[in-house]
């Protein structure tokens, strides 16, 4: 896999192309305040179907962010989980799983590898290498949507960043979308409001010169 995964990116299945990045709490900050983990949870996303954040404790500490030992004096609770509700926002196929500590973590690799076959360690570290040819394997973004028809979904009336990803499950496609009745829209998009603000958009005839 390209180098912007560490060593604690842990390829689970090939079939499944699931993927987990594992983080101690010093991880987990460390990677935060450098960025790092945004780049690694970017490239899981780009090249696996099912990303994972395993997010792993200190068995002898607290089970939770609280903790003094866990959090520096420049950290909050609140901060450390504002970032981490930010990168699920940004990045929607993200899974986040708690570990409470070493052995729990390996029961949960134990759980996700159940009936799935070893992944190839060829094949993963291929992952995000261009060929000699220039292509580069596993790409999934082009399988998992149209980013050009996502961007100009994103623009149109009454699309806000929290409906877009419910639009987007609700129909498969722009021209689709043209064609819902507006109660559809109402329950797609949480709202009356917002459904008509877009279907009267959509709706809307063009001006003409005649």
């Amino acid at each position: 896999m390209s180098d912007r995964c560490n060593r604690h990116c842990v390829v689970v299945s090939d079939r499944c192309r699931i993927c987990v990045e594992r983080k101690s709490i010093q991880d987990l900050f460390g990677s935060f305040a450098s960025g790092r983990l945004y780049h690694q949870v970017e490239t899981m996303v780009r090249y696996y179907r099912i990303p994972v954040l395993l997010i792993e404790f200190s068995q002898d500490k607290s089970f939770s962010f609280q903790s003094a030992s866990d959090i520096g004096d420049d950290v909050t609770p609140n901060s450390i989980i504002s970032k981490l509700s930010l990168l699920v926002l940004h990045f929607p196929r993200l899974r986040i799983v708690w570990s409470r500590s070493l052995y729990a973590t390996a029961e949960i690799f134990a759980s996700l590898k159940a009936n799935q076959d070893e992944p190839d360690e060829v094949k993963a570290i291929r992952v995000g290498v261009p060929s000699e040819e220039g292509i580069v394997e596993n790409d999934v973004r082009a399988e998992n949507y149209n980013t050009s028809a996502v961007e100009f979904l994103r623009r149109l009336p009454g699309v806000t960043d929290s409906n877009y990803r419910a639009i987007i499950d609700g129909c498969e496609s722009l021209a689709e979308l043209a064609l819902l009745p507006v109660e559809k829209l109402a329950e797609l998009m949480g709202g009356q409001k917002a459904a008509k603000t877009l279907k009267d958009f959509l709706d809307a005839k063009y001006p003409t010169l005649l």
